[in-house]
């Protein structure tokens, strides 16, 4: 079983210009752009989790927020809240082995916040879960060296070129050298040592993790890892009573390089250390201190008489790598009620530790559903954008609605049902739905354009650009010109676009931006004392109204036949209002209120698909809907 360990290395430099050559623009936007202050967690097995804690390492360098490597069942004694709440990456190579799979189908179960897989091979078990579950976001492209041997070497160094140009365009390769090996502080024979302490520094850990990963999967030593400092918290002792037969590997990079010299000149002359040193900085100093790392596992291999590549396998190993334990693991991730979910979805941390309040917006959360069972509807007011579409700009601005959705809205309109969408954008959000329906259902559709400042009925849009003429509002024009000033678009990515009683933000490259761009509108509104417009957010940009003239709620006619229906509910959310309604129902963000806007899809059900589940729980007779929700 595998292939020769040398001539894996040959293909090493290969492989890193393969990796450089591939689009990583998806990889950057899920790890350093979207959801960028919550925390990620990164799942990966075997050789996989070395670049686990290098994916970690660098979100946490880059969005300032912790980030944490995790095996499969890690993950799952983490908790519910953990995979819910924090951005998951799952890294596999082959993207076949049962752990990864498992952990994929508790993410898919419980989050709701964003999760992305990478594999190196197409066509892969993985791959084929995740086309069942679209909101998983995939990367995925066959590496040219194919299967590696026994242990992860080329499609590590491709993942963590992959990540390293997510971090930084700057090529990988223009630094490392192909040549790179490590040191000794002086010849010993390394067939007489048999433990490796592994002192690393910041750039060092997930090399540090490789490290212990390759000697002990292929028996070449036991590896225990320390940084430099807690190595002087006891760690040295071991020296003074097992140093016959051990040695000291010290990953260094310029960062701890003095830290480093100073530990290892404090310990005995003749304690054997290997230096595996790089003048790089980090992202490219990790790769290249990997590099030396497979050379140094190389040497030991020969030295032990062991090809690193092709060490034998027992078959009890193929036994453990294969064991299903997917229904044990129900014990330690049981079924959550849907009740509790969406109590959870109102109060977050508020209610973990306040029984009372919990007990509160349960029966609230009970007589909402009853109350929403027992009413006779006639119209659906939607949101568009991450309500009936998927939140990336390619679904926002294809030229129909999905399948899914048409598939869910043509029985309702079949049966008479009136549809009203309230949308913060323009024409296309009509054109979409002329486009996805029959003209003979288009009278039964009104389309409340700019945040219900224009409603229309489904294709009168020629009314838009009469609409759009009339003079930009006054208080808009002072916000506007005021944003400019404070924040130039040469120091931060934004399009204005005005509109006579809106003023919408877009192109927004980051939501670290996105949070600066709205507390100064909300400032600059306090500053300059801006009575009469609002802030709205929604799931892809900002819109600044006047409020009041613009208002989703205008293109609802009577509140008590319509179910509302947006994603954006919480106060600052351009849903705000629309959900104010006593049967309405959020997709994703929630308001505080407990009489209406709740979230009661299952847990990691959210946004278009949560729109689905919704939609797949009405009755509809006679032009009159019924709802039929459990909690």
């Amino acid at each position: 079983m595998g292939k020769p360990f040398n001539s894996e290395l040959e293909k090493l430099q290969d492989t890193i210009k393969w990796a450089e050559r591939q689009d990583v623009t998806r990889l950057a936007k899920f790890l350093f752009a979207d959801d960028k202050r919550v925390p990620l967690v990164c799942v990966g097995s075997g050789g996989s989790l070395s670049a686990c804690h290098f994916a970690a390492q660098l979100s946490q360098q880059r969005n300032g927020v912790l980030a944490e490597a995790m095996t499969p069942l890690q993950l799952m004694y983490a908790g519910k809240d953990i995979i819910r709440d924090s951005k998951l990456l799952f890294l596999s190579a082959s993207g076949k082995n049962k752990d990864i799979l498992n952990a994929i189908k508790y993410g898919v179960k419980y989050n709701e916040t964003g999760m992305m897989s990478l594999t190196l091979r197409k066509n892969n078990p993985t791959e084929e879960l995740l086309q069942q579950y679209p909101k998983v976001q995939r990367w995925s492209e066959d590496i040219p060296t194919e299967k590696d041997g026994f242990l992860a070497t080329n499609s590590l160094v491709a993942t963590f070129t992959l990540l390293s140009r997510s971090y930084d365009p700057v090529p990988v390769s223009k630094g490392i050298s192909q040549n790179g090996t490590y040191s000794k502080n002086y010849e010993f024979d390394l067939s007489a040592i048999q433990n490796f302490l592994v002192l690393y520094g910041a750039a060092g850990e997930p090399v540090a993790w490789d490290i212990e990963s390759k000697l002990t999967e292929a028996a070449l030593g036991s590896a225990l890892l320390s940084d430099y400092r807690n190595f002087g918290h006891g760690r040295h002792h071991w020296f003074a009573k097992r140093k016959e037969n051990s040695c000291i590997i010290a990953l260094i990079s310029p960062v701890e390089k003095e830290l480093a010299i100073k530990t290892i000149k404090s310990l005995p002359v003749d304690v054997p250390v290997i230096y595996i040193e790089t003048e790089l900085e980090s992202p490219q100093a990790s790769i290249d201190m990997l590099l030396k790392a497979f050379i140094f596992v190389r040497d030991l291999g020969v030295a032990r008489g062991i090809d690193p590549g092709r060490p034998g396998v027992p078959a009890y190993g193929r036994l453990l790598y294969n064991l299903d334990y997917y229904k044990l693991t129900n014990r330690i991730l049981p079924k959550e009620k849907t009740i509790d979910v969406a109590v959870r979805r109102k109060l977050g941390d508020a209610g973990k530790e306040n029984a009372a309040l919990w007990e509160h917006y349960s029966q609230a959360c009970k007589r909402f559903v009853k109350q929403l069972n027992k009413g006779k509807f006639t119209t659906v007011a939607f949101d568009y954008d991450g309500t009936l579409s998927a939140k990336d700009r390619k679904s926002r601005f294809t030229n129909e609605l999905c399948d899914d959705i048409k598939d869910a809205l043509l029985p309702l309109l079949e049966n008479g049902v009136q549809i009203i969408v309230a949308t913060g954008r323009g024409k296309s959000v009509g054109d979409s739905f002329m486009n996805s329906f029959d003209q003979k259902y288009w009278p039964q559709i009104r389309v409340g354009y700019y945040n219900g400042a224009c409603p229309l009925p489904l294709g009168e849009e020629e009314k838009l650009k009469a609409w759009k003429k009339k003079p930009f509002d006054s208080e808009l024009k002072v916000l506007s010109d005021e944003l400019q000033r404070r924040l130039p678009e040469n120091c931060i990515q934004y399009e204005l676009t005005a509109r006579n009683l809106q003023l919408s933000i877009e192109e927004v490259t980051s939501d670290s931006d996105a949070d600066l761009l709205y507390n100064t509108c909300r400032e600059i509104v306090w500053d300059k004392q801006l009575k009469g417009i609002r802030v709205w957010r929604s799931s892809h940009s900002m819109d600044i109204v006047v409020y009041h003239e613009v208002s989703k709620l205008n293109v609802i006619e009577n509140p008590d036949t319509t179910l509302c229906i947006g994603d954006y509910g919480s106060v600052e959310g351009n849903d705000y209002e629309l959900l104010t309604s006593r049967a309405s129902l959020s997709v994703d963000k929630v308001s505080k209120n407990a009489d209406s806007c709740w979230n009661i899809a299952p847990s990691g059900v959210y946004g278009l698909d949560a729109t689905l589940y919704y939609l797949n729980r009405l009755t509809v007779k006679d032009g009159v809907i019924k709802c039929k929700f459990n909690v």
